[in-house]
């Protein structure tokens, strides 16, 4: 929890490189295994939850009038592409997944995590 610069990030908006007109807003959440986009714009509570571990690469992207976009890639080929609203927000999501996703020695990894009551 310690690399966890912001752990909630509002506002949030997913965008579909397939689609470019479909785009879902939301609650981007940085846990210490997970990174967790939860949709607030339906009545149905869609979720999209990626293994920090699975994720290859975050590329801070060029900011926008729109937001700052967030490229993350993932070893299982899946694309998320979020635009965050604040610049600063950004770059602590950006620092925290760069190192949620590397972790520098192997007791940092998701198997090694648990610990019980």
């Amino acid at each position: 929890m310690e690399h966890i610069r912001l752990p909630k990030v509002e506002n949030v908006r997913l965008l579909d490189k397939v689609s470019p007109g479909r785009s879902r807003v939301g609650i981007l959440y940085l846990t210490a295994t997970h990174s967790i986009f939860v949709e607030s714009d339906t009545g149905l509570r869609s979720e999209t939850w990626v293994l920090h571990s699975l994720v290859c690469s975050v590329e801070k992207q060029t900011t926008t009038s729109s937001g700052c976009p967030l490229l993350v890639r993932c070893k299982n080929f899946q694309v998320l592409l979020f635009s965050i609203p604040r610049e600063p927000d950004c770059h602590d999501v950006y620092l925290s997944l760069q190192r949620l996703s590397h972790p520098e020695r192997f007791v940092e990894l998701y198997c090694f995590s648990y610990k019980p009551n």
